[in-house]
Order: structure tokens, then C-alpha cells, then sequence
């Protein structure tokens, strides 16, 4: 696919990103907007903007995330591109789906939901197609009412695919990935495990921590996420005691959201 959009060099690449006014990012939003519907006519059904630009709370350096739904006959129901491009200054990002495959990743569930649904939860519409007037709200309440069961399977997947692992590394005392890198992982898996827990969709990743630390969690579970966003990882004990008080206080938590039938079937082999 070819689009009439700036495209940066090799020299304005390993510049690496340049600043951009509010004003020059949505002047490239705009752009973007107008390539797509020069581009896909009739076929392009909506376009949104999501991320930090789309709150308005891009900084200078901030990359342009947008995705846009075309119907199934432009390109098959199961079409689904990415176009990732320097434009010059910065980055810019469009996610291409058919209306079918869009449909499907909103109602999809795994382990990052809290955090890879947030595009369509908040995101801000740019253009929709005369006939597709709810489309963007459609999408945003499939995206924000996951099914129950689908939710359960992958907290079970979190709970024993993930943090179970991350807590054998610790206890590995002798071969281990760095302390600093676990905590990290270990926070951000838990922060995602307590957005599924809570139905809540996490504004960014940067975000997330902050956002997670007020909601109903297994004990210990602020302190781990204060020491991991404080970035003061130097203190390998410290690190340990945090990771292992929230382990210990998993299991009352899980029962709290009803979480032991699913983790029974996750620790039953052939059965998910």
C-alpha cells in the first residue's frame, strides 16, 4: 500500500525522535486521515486515535497512534496490517483492520487486556463513515465488558503462566535474571493480573503502576508497586521480601475474586 505521507531518512532516523509542537502532531494526524480516505474511499468505515496524543498529554517526543477499521470486502475479513514509519521527526503507527478482525481483538482476552485495550476504551474518533455512526462505541463496549469466563481463563494464565514463574526465578538464587528486571515484570504482570481482577482498562503503561495501586489487590502489592515505580532497585532483600509478601497473599486473594476454579483447571494437566 502506498500513501502520499511524510517519510523520514536515514539521517533523520538515527537522529532519533525530534521535538514536535501539539500543533505539528495534529496537523500529521490530519494528514494521515485524509491518506486513508483518499486511499480507501468507501471501504474505510472509522478512524481513532489513541495514546498519549489522543489525551492530550503528548509531550514533544511523543509517537502518533492511530487505528482505522475498512469492511470485510476491501481486503478479506481476517485483514490486519500495521504501517510503523518515521515521519521525519517522530513516529507514527496505524493499525489497519477489517471491521470482522477489529471486532474480534476488542472482544479478545489474555493476560494484558488492562493494557492493550485501552486503545479502543480510550480512544478519541477522528472520522467515521456516514452508515457506521456507533462503531467506535460499539467497539469501546466490547472492549470494556470482557466475558466472564474469558477473564477467569487468563488471570488463571497470569496467575500460574507468569507470576508462579517469575517467583521460581527468585527463589533461583543461583541463576536468576537480574533482581531490578524481575521486580519490574513482576509488577507490571501483577498490575495486569489486578485490571482483569477489577474490569479496568489502564489509561497507559506508564500509568499503570499508579492506576493499579488503588484498586483491590493481594496484600503487599502497593509496596511492590511503589518500590518498582520509585526505581530504587539496588536493595536485593528488600526487592525479595516485597515479591514474596504479595505471593504470600495470593491465595486469599484469589479466593476474594473467586479465582479457585480457574486456577484448579490451570494446574490440571489437559484441562484449561
Amino acid at each position: 500500500m502506498e500513501y502520499a505521507l511524510p517519510q523520514g531518512e536515514l539521517d533523520t532516523l538515527f537522529a532519533g525522535p525530534q521535538s514536535v509542537t501539539g500543533e505539528q502532531r495534529r496537523e500529521l494526524v490530519d494528514d494521515i486521515v485524509e491518506q486513508l480516505r483518499r486511499r480507501h474511499g468507501e471501504r474505510l468505515l472509522a478512524v481513532a486515535l489513541y495514546g498519549s496524543t489522543a489525551r492530550q498529554a503528548d509531550g514533544p517526543y511523543s509517537d502518533v497512534e492511530l487505528w482505522a477499521v475498512l469492511d470485510d470486502g476491501a481486503f478479506g475479513a481476517d485483514f490486519d496490517e500495521s504501517l510503523e514509519w518515521v515521519h521525519g521527526r517522530g513516529k507514527a503507527e496505524v493499525n489497519l483492520m477489517s471491521r470482522t478482525t477489529v471486532e474480534a481483538f476488542a472482544r479478545e482476552v489474555d493476560e494484558r487486556w488492562a493494557l492493550t485495550h485501552g486503545q479502543f476504551v480510550h480512544a478519541r474518533a477522528l472520522w467515521i463513515a456516514p452508515d457506521h455512526g456507533t462503531l467506535i462505541e460499539t467497539l469501546r463496549s466490547l472492549a470494556a465488558h470482557p466475558d466472564d469466563e474469558a477473564v477467569d481463563r487468563a488471570m488463571a494464565e497470569a496467575v500460574v503462566g507468569e507470576l508462579y514463574e517469575l517467583v521460581g526465578k527468585l527463589r533461583n538464587r543461583f541463576a536468576r535474571k537480574p533482581l531490578a528486571l524481575l521486580a519490574g515484570e513482576f509488577a507490571e504482570q501483577l498490575a495486569c493480573l489486578i485490571g482483569l481482577a477489577e474490569r479496568h482498562v489502564f489509561v497507559s503503561a506508564g500509568s499503570l503502576l499508579d492506576e493499579a495501586a488503588d484498586l483491590p489487590a493481594p496484600d503487599g502489592a502497593t509496596a511492590l508497586f511503589k518500590l518498582v515505580a520509585k526505581g530504587d532497585l539496588s536493595d536485593e532483600a528488600a526487592i525479595t521480601t516485597a515479591i514474596e509478601r504479595v505471593w504470600a497473599g495470593m491465595e486469599a486473594w484469589a479466593g476474594e475474586v473467586a479465582l479457585d476454579a480457574a486456577l484448579l483447571r490451570r494446574c490440571v494437566a489437559g484441562e484449561r
